[in-house]
């Protein structure tokens, strides 16, 4: 139901109102409506773009402002994969399925992890093709949430 049925729904049980199609009442509803049909879209739009799962345009790109960059070039449903798995290895646990969650969150798809357990090293060959900025961009990633005890080495094959 619009604004305008809405509230001449909710008036005319009251008795206090004749509204007639062309009266001055409803002219002055059809005004009111107007400007909520506005705000109840905008507020639409606003409560999609407050969740990953259901964001398509600036609730997606704040979020990767916020955790460092835009990734435009790939697609709205990436990355929001990518969104949420970051949000979900926040403080997380520290072995190879942790460390191959936060790596697809950080758009990788094709890579191998190996560890060297007694040097406590970490060796990360990447098969994907990456930009240099993007290359760039994971490796302050990795230094920034992989564990700071750990030799991490990337590899770009």
């Amino acid at each position: 139901m619009d604004s305008y049925n809405s509230m001449k729904t909710k008036l005319l049980p009251l008795g206090i109102y004749t509204i007639e199609d062309n009266s001055n009442i409803s002219a002055e509803l059809k005004a009111y409506a107007e400007g909520l049909n506005v705000m109840f879209d905008t507020l639409d739009v606003m409560e999609r773009e407050c969740f990953i799962e259901t964001a398509e345009s600036y609730g997606i790109e704040e979020r990767e402002l916020f955790i460092g960059k835009e990734r435009s070039e790939y697609s709205t449903e990436k990355r929001r994969n990518m969104l949420l798995i970051q949000e979900q290895m926040n403080g997380g646990e520290c072995n190879p399925d942790a460390f191959k969650k936060l790596l697809e969150g950080y758009g990788l798809s094709n890579f191998e992890i190996a560890e060297g357990f007694a040097e406590q090293t970490v060796t990360i060959n990447v098969y994907d093709k990456l930009t240099d900025e993007i290359k760039k961009m994971i490796e302050e990633n990795i230094n920034a949430n992989f564990p700071s005890h750990l030799i991490i080495t990337v590899k770009y094959l």
